[in-house]
């Protein structure tokens, strides 16, 4: 004889960490005070570099000085921050859309195993495909405007993406899927209610990965065929030997890429604080 058992709300079917109040941000100075160890090192380089260049008489074509860099990145004539500009568009472009991509297909393999079974070979075939003989293709068929650069952005993006995503939803346990299912959870509860929460960590995990090469990605079509962006500036500043002009485009990018991963950062403390809540 069958039972009726009762359908608990959402309120109480939704994960007990939910409830928790968000910790306290941390003080800035204490978040500072960790990287001042990585800063000093870094401050401590250039300026090796600074006195050790000259005195060993390397031409700056080889390798300029931080001062030259500098005044190059400060150069208002150079448009070094227009073409960042560019090259900020790209990138973020393209990581949101190969984010959301990733996303809905991962929770598409997991959803629909036969799905996966069929599409998840042909994506690590698209893996492998050299980007450098890639990026010339998408140029020709998307044109030399963004387009061709949010897209490489974006397939650079989305492989980390998929792949951390997928084993996210699928990390549960077999008792929280039991006790959900028994009380009647419905597939839509299950995912809303136990899967996306459980693959938040390892969500932001590929998001750190996909934002630093979301940005190679975007440069990496600039060097193949553009008019604008940090990418173009590298190819012609290289032709030329403007080692300083390709140090401080080199700077600017490395800036965006870290920009991006610490604006991730900063959203993981607040969506998944009950990992820094320890």
């Amino acid at each position: 004889m069958p039972y009726n058992i009762p359908i608990m709300s959402n309120t109480a079917l939704q994960p007990q960490v939910e409830r928790r109040a968000a910790p306290q941000a941390r003080p800035t100075w204490r978040l500072l005070r960790g990287y001042t160890p990585s800063a000093l090192l870094f401050i401590a380089l250039l300026g090796a570099l600074q006195l050790a260049l000259p005195a060993l008489g390397v031409p700056p074509y080889l390798l300029p000085t931080p001062a030259r860099v500098l005044a190059r990145l400060l150069d208002p004539s150079g448009g070094l921050f227009r073409h960042l500009a560019v090259t900020a568009a790209a990138g973020v472009g393209g990581l949101i859309i190969g984010a959301v991509a990733g996303v809905a297909l991962a929770a598409l393999f997991v959803a629909i195993r036969p799905v996966e079974r069929a599409l998840y070979p042909w994506v690590i075939v698209s893996q492998t495909l050299p980007a450098a003989a890639l990026a010339p293709l998408l140029t020709i068929w998307l044109g030399n405007g963004l387009a061709p650069r949010v897209a490489m952005a974006a397939l650079f993006a989305f492989f980390p993406v998929l792949v951390n995503t997928a084993q996210g939803l699928r990390r549960i346990s077999a008792e929280q899927l039991d006790l959900l299912r028994a009380w009647g959870a419905s597939p839509a509860q299950i995912f809303r209610l136990l899967r996306a929460p459980a693959c938040l960590p390892t969500l932001f995990a590929s998001l750190k990965i996909a934002s630093t090469l979301a940005v190679v990605g975007a440069v990496v079509g600039e060097m193949a065929g553009s008019s604008s962006g940090l990418g173009y500036v590298i190819s012609i500043a290289t032709y030329h030997l403007q080692t300083d002009q390709v140090f401080a485009a080199i700077t600017l990018a490395s800036g965006l890429s870290l920009s991006l991963y610490v604006g991730i950062v900063a959203a993981e403390r607040q969506v998944v604080f009950w990992q820094h809540d320890r």
